[in-house]
C-alpha cells in the first residue's frame, strides 16, 4: 500500500470492511447496492459528458443533489440554489473538473482556491460524486462521513500545513483506491461502507442495518411503531428551520456550507452526533440525540458522552454545551437520570397520518 499510510492502521481498517462487505454481500444487499450504482451512474454520466455537459441545465443538476435521483447522499439539496446561481461558470467548472488531461489535484485546487469553493457550495461533497459517477473506476468520494471515518480509524495523517485540498484529495483517492481493490468492493459500495463502520464506533450495539441515506429499518419487535418514525432524522434536519428548535438554533455547517458530517451525523472519537446546532445569538451549543422509539439512562449516558466531547473539542470556554433527547416516549429510568442533569432536557416526538377519503 501507499507509504502515506499508516500499514497497521489499514489492515485494521480493511479488515472491517471486508467483514461488513461480506455481510452485506451474504444478504444480497450489496450486490443490490451495486446494481444501484450502475443504475445511478447511467443515468447521470450522459448529463456531464461532451454534448450533455453543453445543454446541461439546472434542473438536471439540481437532480443529482436529491436522494431520490442520487439514492445515495441525503442533503445535498440545500446546497443546490447557491451552486446553479450562474449555469454558465458551473458548467465550465465541471468541464474543468472531468478534464483528464490535467492532474487531478490541480483540478480541485483551481475549483477549490484556498480551499474554499470557487463556486459558492460546491464543494468537495459535490465535486468528487460527479468525478465517480463519470469515472467509477477512478475516483472515490470524499466527503464528511469519508474523511471522517478513515480520520477515526487512524487512516489520515496529520496534514502539514499548507497541504492543498487537491493533494490532500489526491492521496485520499489513491487509498480508497486500495481499499476498494483490497475489499473486493467498489467505489460506489465502499461509500456505503463507511457509513457502516461508523455505526460501530463508539456505540454499544452492533450494526445490523444498512443505510443508504439516513434511514434505518425499525426492528421487528417495533412493528406497532407507525413506520415513518424511521425518518425522524431525516425529517428533523431537512425541516430544522420549521421546527420549534430552529427559531433559536441553527445547525452547524461546514466552511462549504455544508450540514451533513457537520451539524448532521457528525462523526467523533466516541460516536456519531446525530444533530448539532449553535444558538442564533447566545454562547451555546446543543447536542441532540435521537431515539425513534424509547430513550432511557442509557441513552443519557450518550448524551453526556457527546456533550463532553463538545465541550473539550469545539467550544471555547466561554460557551455552553446542553443536550437534547428526541424520541417517542420518555422511561421513568430517563426521566431520573436527568434530574440531576439541568444542562440536558427531553422532547417528546409525534406522528401523525391521516386518510381522508375525497368527495
Amino acid at each position: 500500500m501507499s507509504d502515506s499510510f499508516i500499514p497497521a492502521a489499514y489492515s485494521r481498517a480493511l479488515e472491517q470492511l471486508r467483514r461488513i462487505a461480506e455481510n452485506e454481500r451474504t444478504s444480497g444487499r450489496l450486490e443490490s447496492m451495486k446494481a444501484t450504482g450502475h443504475e445511478v451512474r447511467e443515468y447521470f454520466a450522459p448529463y456531464f459528458k461532451s454534448e450533455g455537459l453543453a445543454n446541461l441545465t439546472a434542473e438536471q443538476f439540481l437532480r443529482l443533489l436529491w436522494y431520490r435521483y442520487n439514492k445515495h447522499w441525503q442533503g445535498l439539496q440545500r446546497l443546490g440554489g447557491s451552486i446553479i446561481s450562474d449555469m454558465p461558470a458551473l458548467r465550465a467548472a465541471i468541464r474543468e473538473l472531468l478534464d483528464e488531461s490535467r492532474p487531478i489535484a490541480e483540478r480541485l485546487d483551481s475549483l477549490l482556491p484556498n480551499g474554499r469553493p470557487r463556486i459558492l457550495r460546491l464543494g468537495k461533497a459535490v465535486l468528487t460524486p460527479i468525478l465517480m459517477i463519470v469515472y467509477p473506476d477512478r475516483y472515490g468520494v470524499w466527503n464528511a462521513t469519508s474523511e471522517g471515518m478513515m480520520r477515526q480509524v487512524g487512516l489520515l495523517p496529520e496534514w502539514p500545513r499548507g497541504t492543498s485540498k487537491g493533494e490532500r484529495y489526491r492521496r485520499i483517492n489513491e487509498l480508497l483506491l486500495e481499499l476498494s481493490r483490497d475489499a473486493d468492493v467498489d467505489l460506489w459500495c465502499l461509500d456505503s461502507l463507511w457509513w457502516q463502520m461508523g455505526e460501530t464506533i463508539g456505540t454499544d450495539l452492533p450494526v445490523d442495518t444498512m443505510r443508504t441515506g439516513s434511514i434505518e429499518t425499525p426492528p421487528s419487535t417495533c412493528s406497532g411503531t407507525f413506520g415513518l418514525e424511521r425518518h425522524l432524522h431525516f425529517f428533523l434536519r431537512e425541516n430544522w428551520h420549521l421546527t420549534e428548535l430552529g427559531r433559536d438554533w441553527s445547525l452547524v455547517e461546514d466552511d462549504e456550507g455544508n450540514v451533513d458530517g457537520a451539524g448532521s451525523e457528525r462523526i467523533t472519537p466516541i460516536g456519531r452526533i446525530d444533530l448539532l446546532a449553535k444558538h442564533r445569538t447566545e454562547p451555546r451549543w446543543l447536542v441532540v440525540e435521537l431515539k425513534r422509539w424509547q430513550a432511557d439512562d442509557q441513552t443519557v449516558a450518550q448524551l453526556l458522552r457527546y456533550m463532553g466531547w463538545v465541550k473539550t473539542d469545539l467550544a471555547t470556554v466561554d460557551e455552553q454545551v446542553e443536550g437534547l433527547i428526541i424520541a417517542s416516549e420518555e422511561t421513568n429510568r430517563l426521566q431520573y437520570a436527568l434530574k440531576p442533569v439541568p444542562s440536558a432536557s427531553f422532547m417528546r416526538y409525534e406522528v401523525d397520518f391521516r386518510l381522508v377519503r375525497g368527495r
